[in-house]
């Protein structure tokens, strides 16, 4: 007879699996992407990603990585309980790594104007034209200090026209990144639930062993 807490974990571990997937795969694409081909779409994503908690997602990628492989012998060995309860713990510690992460991008959002001040200083100028052309404006609070190109801001009357970029860019800055900060929160949920299933797990196997030596004792050998 399948065993269907072992499916549903079976399952879990496979959703678990792939978020550890796309934490390591975001910060490798966001990197190259920003070294190898920005234009107008894809400059305010790259730049915003490039200033999300990249190192510390692809950390914890291995550890979500490392966890998975410790439900392999987790499912073979049925008698042996400590890779499931290790298993457990590396779920923990995934799952508090992902929330930290999704809650610095969320407290990035709560000052987004005053956040985003240092990240467009230290831009070079090609992406910074790349944003001004991207949302129309030019400079960031003061349209006097914009940078001089030849299809938005080519001069000072232009740039004064436009106004500044720091309210098209924190608006745009403020909607992306919730969806990103809701998707590690979405992760966070799947490692939740990924440690119920493991913990059900346990759970039964403990049933059966117990139930396994009360038929010893009554004689009936193991079942």
């Amino acid at each position: 007879m399948v065993n269907k807490i072992l499916l549903v974990f079976v399952g879990f571990e496979l959703a678990f699996l792939l978020c550890a997937v796309l934490h390591l795969i975001i910060p490798l694409y966001t990197q190259n992407k920003i070294k190898t081909s920005n234009n107008v779409d894809n400059v305010a994503p790259n730049v915003l990603l490039d200033h999300c908690p990249l190192l510390a997602s692809m950390v914890n990628a291995v550890i979500m990585f490392i966890t998975s492989l410790l439900a392999v012998p987790a499912l073979i060995n049925k008698t042996n309980r400590s890779y499931l309860v290790a298993h457990c713990w590396g779920i923990v510690l995934s799952a508090a790594l992902t929330l930290g992460i999704g809650c610095a991008i969320w407290f990035s959002t709560l000052e987004t104007h005053k956040n985003l001040a240092p990240v467009w200083t230290e831009q070079p100028d090609d992406v910074l034209s790349m944003l001004q052309e991207r949302f129309q404006c030019c400079g960031y609070d003061n349209p006097a200090l914009f940078v001089r190109d030849t299809i938005t801001c080519p001069n000072a009357s232009a740039a004064a026209r436009l106004g500044g970029c720091m309210i098209p860019f924190g608006r745009f800055a403020n909607q992306f990144l919730d969806v990103v900060f809701t998707t590690f929160f979405g992760f966070v949920a799947i490692d939740v639930m990924t440690l119920l299933a493991a913990m059900c797990v346990i759970t039964d196997r403990k049933e059966k062993e117990r139930y396994r030596l009360i038929d010893e004792k009554r004689g009936y050998g193991s079942i």
